[in-house]
């Protein structure tokens, strides 16, 4: 892709995020390239439908969740609980100030192509995660009769709908006060051995 069409397809992710998020989940493809300052056909012939653009606004939502879930946004070098602690402090605070995650969970969460981009997230999650639980078996820092991908899907499950939960409800609570009852969930399924 040339830079021109790159930076007209990044303007048109923007636009489109801007008019879900200044529209409570609702866009029109017209109102979007009129934002990005180009043409409905140019909206069509990056996304191929409205349908794609929002899987490709929602896909650009999780890239830093992968991120910090999968990448180097957590430092490798701290220890096990820390860097776990560290992680779910990241993914809350990313939810708490990301203004298209109240949209993800609520509004748009019944469209299929939310579903599908969450499904391929989660996906990967799993994989990692029950790596991650392994790693922490070998260490004697979690119980050793989890079984860890089944483990890994019970947290990600819990962890979902209380972040999902919490930024929806009409009185949040705090960004610590969940990663306190959050990490006590975590603690509690993976039987965490104290330090």
């Amino acid at each position: 892709m040339s830079d021109k069409k790159i930076e007209t397809y990044k303007r048109l992710l923007a636009a489109a995020e801007q008019e879900l998020i200044a529209n409570n989940g609702h866009m029109e493809i017209s109102a979007i390239a009129k934002r990005a300052n180009t043409s409905v056909g140019l909206t069509y012939h990056h996304f191929g439908s409205k349908t794609g653009l929002i899987a490709a606004v929602v896909d650009q939502f999780y890239e830093p969740l992968r991120e910090i879930a999968l990448g180097d946004g957590i430092p490798a070098n701290l220890e096990w609980r820390e860097r776990e602690k560290a992680r779910t402090k990241a993914i809350i605070d990313y939810f708490y100030q990301h203004p298209l995650a109240p949209l993800i969970a609520g509004r748009l969460a019944r469209e299929p192509e939310v579903l599908d981009i969450e499904r391929a997230h989660i996906d990967a999650l799993i994989e990692q995660g029950a790596r991650n639980i392994a790693q922490g078996q070998k260490l004697g820092l979690i119980s050793a009769a989890l079984d860890p991908k089944t483990t890994v899907a019970m947290l990600m499950g819990g962890l979902h709908l209380a972040i999902d939960q919490a930024i929806l409800a009409k009185e949040r609570p705090s960004n610590t006060e969940l990663l306190h009852q959050l990490w006590q969930l975590i603690s509690n399924t993976l039987q965490l051995q104290q330090p």
